[in-house]
């Protein structure tokens, strides 16, 4: 049986210690997973648009429209994940001052 070395033992993974609640994880996951399901809708939206041969000011109305829904859709998320990332900075912050003090 081959004998590991102490650099082979360094290089083996390590559990890693959560700095942050596992709600914390699971909310920024499960928001960002959101804004790309709005993202990827927008962007068939766009592209069957394109595709489509109707009028020109008709496709403009259902451009403005489908931004319209895109923005509306997507403001919430934005601003939940705002909320989260100023949660994990303050978080960070407050572990960081423990460590100093």
């Amino acid at each position: 049986m081959p004998r590991r070395s102490a650099t082979q033992r360094s290089l083996a993974p390590r559990t890693q210690t959560s700095f942050y609640p596992d709600d914390l994880l699971c909310n920024i996951q499960a928001t960002l997973a959101a804004l790309a399901d709005i993202d990827a809708r927008y962007r068939a939206d766009q592209e069957q648009l394109q595709a489509w041969t109707g009028p020109e000011a008709i496709k403009e109305r259902f451009a403005a429209q489908i931004e319209e829904r895109y923005q509306r859709e997507r403001e919430p998320y934005d601003q939940l994940l705002a909320a989260l990332y100023h949660r994990m900075l303050v978080m960070m912050d407050s572990q960081d001052t423990c460590r100093t003090t």
